[in-house]
C-alpha cells in the first residue's frame, strides 16, 4: 500500500467516525494483536458507523479485527492481516430492560460488571463469571464463549443468547433472535457467532436472557490430601439431589495463590443459592460427602469476594505464560490434570482450576516451560486424546505463538467451518488467520 493509498484511506475512515476517533502512525503500536500492528485504530459509535466502516474494508480489501475492551484479544493464533483494530467499546448502551421477562438488550460493547450493577436493583443478573469478568465486555463474551464457574448452573453464553445485530463483513446489518425466551424456532442464528471470534461478522449488540438472584448464596471451601480425593467428593456433590451453582476443584498451588489456607494438596469449592432453608439443608449434605472423602473444612471469611479470584487464578501475567483449557469428561480431570505434569516439568505448572460439572480445566505453565510449549505441547494433546480430552492455549507468548497450532486438531468439523467462513466472508475481512485452521 502506497503512503498515498494510506493517506486516502485513513481520511475515507476519519469521515466515517471522526478524526479524532481514527488513531494512526506511532500511535498505534499499543495497539498490536500478537506483535501485528494495524495501520488504523478506529472506534465508531453506532451501528451505522461500524457498518460504513466495514464496507469500506470489504471493497478495500483490508483486514479488521474488531475489539471490545481488548480483555482476550491475545485469545487464537496471530493474524495473517491486520490493517483496522475496530474497537467497539464506545457501543456501550443498555437499550433495554424488562424485568418481567428477565431479558435485557444492550450493545456490544457494555461491560458486564456495569451492566449487573445497573439489574441489581431489581436482583438479576447475567451470570457469567469468566476471568476479568467485570470489564469484559458482552460482545467479548459471545466472541470468546468464555465462561467461568457459574456455568455449573447457569451455562455458557450460548444459553443466555436470545438474540443479535450482526454487521457482516461487506457491511450488511442483519438481527436474529429475538428479545423473549421463547423466540427458538428455526436455524439459531445467534449462537453461531459464540466463540467464533468475530470471524463471521461483527456483533454489536445482543438480546440476553437474565437470571434471578438467589435470596440466599453461600459457598464451602474443603480441603484434602489429594486432586483425587477432591474429585471423588465433587462428583458425589454433583450425584447428590442438590442443585449446586459451582462445583470448582482447586489445586494446592492455585489454594495457596488465594491466600493461606493451611496444608492442601487440593480443594474443592460448592456454592448453593437458593431460599435459605433450602441452602441450609443442601449446605449440610456438602458438608456431609465432603467430611465423608477426607475434606477439612476451610473458612471463608468473604465468598463473594474470594470467587473471582478463583476465575483469574489461572490469568496469565507479565513474566512469560501459557494459559491453557482443556475440555474432558467430569469423571477424568484428575487424569487430565496428570497429563499436563506428563507433557511438561511439572515444576512448571502454576495453578490449575477445574469446573468438576462440566470437565473443563484452566492450567497456567510458567517459567523457561512457556516457552518450549512448541515442544510439550504435542505431547500433552496426545495424552489428552487417549482420555478423548482436547486441549486450546487461550494465551502464549507471541515470541512462540507462530510455532504453535492454539486450537488443536478439530477433525472433519473443519470443512464445514471452512466453507461457513467462504460464504460469510469471502474476502477475508474478519480476523484473518486467527481461527480454527487459520481461518
Amino acid at each position: 500500500m502506497t503512503p498515498a493509498v494510506e493517506r486516502a484511506l485513513g481520511d475515507a475512515l476519519a469521515a466515517i467516525v471522526g478524526v479524532r476517533e481514527v488513531r494512526t502512525g506511532e500511535g498505534v503500536r499499543a495497539f498490536a494483536v500478537d506483535g501485528r500492528v494495524p495501520r488504523w485504530v478506529v472506534s465508531p459509535r453506532s451501528v451505522e458507523e461500524v457498518s460504513r466502516c466495514l464496507t469500506l474494508a470489504h471493497a478495500e480489501g483490508l483486514a479488521v479485527a474488531p475489539t471490545g475492551h481488548g480483555t482476550r484479544l491475545g485469545w487464537g493464533g496471530p493474524p495473517s492481516r491486520l490493517d483496522i483494530r475496530l474497537s467497539l467499546a464506545r457501543l456501550d448502551r443498555i437499550l433495554a430492560h424488562e424485568p418481567a421477562d428477565l431479558t435485557a438488550s444492550v450493545e456490544a460493547g457494555v461491560a458486564v460488571g456495569r451492566l449487573n450493577t445497573a439489574l441489581a436493583p431489581h436482583r438479576q443478573c447475567l451470570p457469567l463469571d469468566p476471568a476479568r469478568a467485570r470489564g469484559s465486555t458482552v460482545g467479548g463474551l459471545i466472541a470468546t464463549a468464555a465462561s467461568g464457574p457459574y456455568r455449573a448452573r447457569y451455562g455458557t453464553m450460548r444459553e443466555v443468547l436470545l438474540g443479535v445485530t450482526v454487521v457482516q463483513a461487506d457491511g450488511t446489518v442483519t438481527k436474529s433472535g429475538g428479545r423473549v425466551v421463547k423466540n427458538v424456532t428455526g436455524y439459531d442464528l445467534p449462537k453461531l457467532h459464540v466463540g467464533a471470534l468475530g470471524t463471521l461478522g461483527v456483533v454489536v449488540g445482543a438480546h440476553l436472557r437474565l437470571h434471578p438472584v438467589p435470596p440466599v448464596e453461600a459457598t464451602w471451601l474443603f480441603g484434602f490430601r489429594s486432586a483425587d480425593a477432591a474429585l471423588d467428593a465433587g462428583l458425589q456433590v454433583l450425584d447428590a439431589p442438590l442443585v449446586p451453582s459451582r462445583v470448582q476443584l482447586l489445586d494446592g498451588r492455585a489454594l495457596a495463590g488465594l491466600g493461606p489456607r493451611g496444608p492442601a494438596d487440593a480443594a474443592l469449592a460448592v456454592t448453593i443459592g437458593s431460599v435459605p432453608e433450602a441452602v441450609r439443608a443442601q449446605g449440610g449434605r456438602v458438608e456431609e460427602v465432603c467430611r465423608r472423602s477426607g475434606g477439612d473444612p476451610i473458612p471463608l471469611p468473604d465468598p463473594e469476594g474470594w470467587w473471582p479470584g478463583v476465575s483469574d487464578a489461572t490469568w496469565p501475567g507479565e513474566a512469560a505464560s501459557v494459559a491453557l483449557r482443556i475440555g474432558s469428561r467430569a469423571t477424568d480431570v484428575v487424569k487430565a490434570l496428570r497429563a499436563v505434569e506428563a507433557a511438561c516439568d511439572p515444576s512448571a505448572l502454576v495453578r490449575l482450576t477445574a469446573e468438576v460439572a462440566n470437565g473443563v480445566l484452566h492450567v497456567l505453565i510458567g517459567g523457561a516451560a512457556a516457552l518450549e510449549a512448541p515442544t510439550w505441547l504435542p505431547r500433552l494433546r496426545s495424552g489428552l486424546a487417549a482420555l478423548g480430552a482436547s486441549a486450546v492455549v487461550e494465551h502464549a507468548p507471541a515470541e512462540i505463538k507462530a510455532a504453535l497450532d492454539v486450537w488443536g486438531d478439530v477433525g472433519p468439523a473443519l470443512g464445514p467451518m471452512r466453507a461457513l467462513k467462504a460464504e460469510l466472508d469471502p474476502r477475508g475481512v474478519l480476523n484473518p488467520g486467527r481461527f480454527v485452521g487459520g481461518i
